[in-house]
């Protein structure tokens, strides 16, 4: 461990003498001015909260979702396959289905659909990725119970065109053209390409026999290639001096093979997915007497998953042609206003409809349709302001969800047989920040979070999974506290932060076998996730960054005393 820990410290003892050196708060040009302080924080959108923000657009190589996700303290991503294949990301120990995945405010992952597949998100689409951990923003509005992944659509400010070609091992590639408008009124953003592979990697092939190494052959991978095609555009007009409109698209379609286990390999079956995502939003900002941000928001969602094993080589070992069709709507209203310099007060509410109408041409009696209707809102204050020359910001606030799922079904006789289930969900965050320096500042949280049973696991489906309507939801309640040192001097610039966390989740949900062939999903016992986590920046120029985290997890399942599966006890990364 010391091998590993020496470059960390390195780092943050030259991040110390950086945030140090008073010349960094030192007026600019020989000027002095009078301006508000604001709070040392690692992100700029609230200083109380684990956020870490990473840009995309700035990078002179081009890098993947998955390898800047690696750049923050407290993540870990999921992959379950080569190039083309999904991947989620893991926040402070919790599975991807306790974390939220957004693009800007428009949420892309449902309680209802899992982990969300990040691998559908082409990174020319990104300005910028913001991860928060454990209890999120206001503005957010989102009380998950592991955090929050923000996804911030590209937009442009000048006049730019251009290509980009990659090219790699397995015959994988990567090709996109872009052009955008940066003009007084209006800008404008758009890219379009494609990405494939042919993933024939080699391996051993053991034949299922671990023990005898006589009949082991090398073998590549077949079936695993996969194709896409992207595009995504941005448009943002001015509506008035003070208001903007802001439209986006994002559209991505993959074909990509099921390859199977390695020793097993199968060469038949396929998955095929469609995501259209449209959003239109409309801000309006004055600085006023009493300055506020008003923001309006709609979206439309489509997910067409298609799959086909017509051998049964997957899964149930039953032959499937599914065509699922998933569809969302989404509305939101969010305002936040300075009441007093002192007083900020924040108010959101959204609203959200989920329909999932799936189809197998293969099925003698086919899954029932289901859909979710689901509102919440938030109120927060925000009280900030100074104690001689100490900075103090405190953030009070509350989130209440109300969810209706339902699915439809119907019996042998053709009555309606619908079944429903409805939850009321409090949840709260308080957060604060004290800064007794300029370059200096220590935050600490409590929050609390929920995961909402999916509709797989409250009705089940028409096969393997028998369903359980008296699920209840995940429930946590998170601690955290971190010292964040930030500041620049000459060409550095840059933060270093230590931080602990600890979250207790009660109702896990876990599925239990039944018989052969059957599950069902019920609540079990307690679990906790304890840890440490630093993360270090330092920008040299604009041209050069040097960054490292460091993350110490320990999770523990209470009805076995066991680690929580899927999540190493220490990580670390610097580049």
């Amino acid at each position: 461990m010391r091998a590993v820990f020496a470059p960390l410290l390195g780092g943050l003892v030259c991040a110390s003498y950086i945030v140090a050196t008073p010349s960094f708060a030192l007026a600019q040009f020989g000027e002095t001015a009078q301006v508000d302080a604001e709070m040392t924080s690692t992100n700029s959108l609230d200083p109380t909260a684990a956020g870490t923000e990473i840009r995309v657009t700035d990078r002179m190589v081009s890098q993947s979702l998955d390898e800047l996700l690696r750049q923050s303290a407290g993540t870990r991503v999921v992959l379950s396959g080569a190039s083309g294949s999904p991947f989620c990301l893991r926040l402070r120990g919790s599975p991807c289905d306790q974390s939220t995945v957004l693009l800007g405010e428009v949420p892309l992952s449902s309680p209802d659909t899992g982990s969300f597949d990040l691998s559908l998100i082409p990174i020319e689409a990104l300005d910028e990725i913001q991860v928060w951990r454990g209890g999120a923003p206001s503005w957010i509005n989102q009380g998950s119970i592991g955090g929050v992944l923000r996804l911030m659509p590209r937009r442009q400010e000048s006049n730019e065109i251009g290509a980009r070609v990659t090219f790699g091992s397995f015959e994988s590639w990567r090709a996109n053209a872009y052009g955008g408008y940066g003009g007084d009124k209006v800008r404008f953003f758009g890219t379009a390409g494609g990405a494939g592979a042919k993933n024939d990697y080699p391996y051993l092939d053991d034949g299922g026999t671990i023990f005898d190494p006589t009949d082991d052959v090398e073998r590549r991978r077949q079936n695993a290639d996969f194709t896409e095609g992207l595009g995504y555009a941005n448009v943002s007009a001015e509506t008035s001096d003070r208001s903007t409109l802001d439209m986006v698209f994002l559209g991505v379609g993959r074909d990509r093979g099921e390859p199977g286990p390695g020793s097993s390999p199968v060469l038949t079956a396929r998955t095929k997915t469609t995501r259209l995502v449209g959003s239109a939003s409309w801000l309006q900002e004055d600085d006023g007497q009493y300055p506020y941000r008003l923001q309006v928001l709609a979206s439309y969602d489509y997910w067409r998953n298609r799959f086909s094993d017509p051998l049964g080589r997957i899964g149930s070992n039953a032959p499937k042609e599914t065509d699922d069709r998933n569809h969302t709507v989404f509305g939101r209203v969010a305002s936040t206003v300075d009441l007093q310099r002192w007083l900020e007060l924040t108010a959101v509410a959204t609203g959200r409809y989920y329909a999932r109408k799936p189809f197998d041409d293969l099925a003698t009696r086919q899954d029932p349709n289901s859909d979710r209707l689901t509102f919440s809102g938030t109120v927060e204050t925000n009280f900030h302001g100074k104690a001689g020359n100490v900075l103090l910001e405190l953030r009070p606030s509350v989130l209440l969800t109300w969810t209706r799922a339902m699915v439809a079904t119907v019996n042998d006789f053709g009555q309606d047989q619908g079944q429903n289930s409805t939850d009321l969900l409090p949840t709260y965050r308080v957060a604060g920040a004290v800064g007794p320096l300029d370059w200096l500042a220590i935050r600490g949280s409590v929050s609390s979070g929920f995961r909402l049973p999916t509709v797989l696991e409250l009705f089940g489906n028409q096969g393997v999974v028998r369903g359980n309507i008296s699920l209840i939801p995940e429930k946590s309640i998170g601690y955290d506290a971190a010292v964040t040192a930030r500041g620049s001097v000459g060409l550095l610039s840059g933060y270093a932060s230590v931080g602990f966390f600890l979250s207790n989740i009660e109702n896990l949900i876990r599925f239990r076998r039944t018989s052969q062939f059957t599950i069902v999903f019920e609540n079990i016992d307690s679990g906790r996730n304890l840890g440490v986590e630093s993360e270090l920046r330092i920008q040299i120029t604009k041209y050069f960054q040097l960054f490292g985290e460091l993350t110490w997890t320990q999770t523990r399942d209470d009805s076995t005393g066991n680690a929580l599966p899927g999540q190493p006890e220490s990580q670390f990364l610097q580049t």
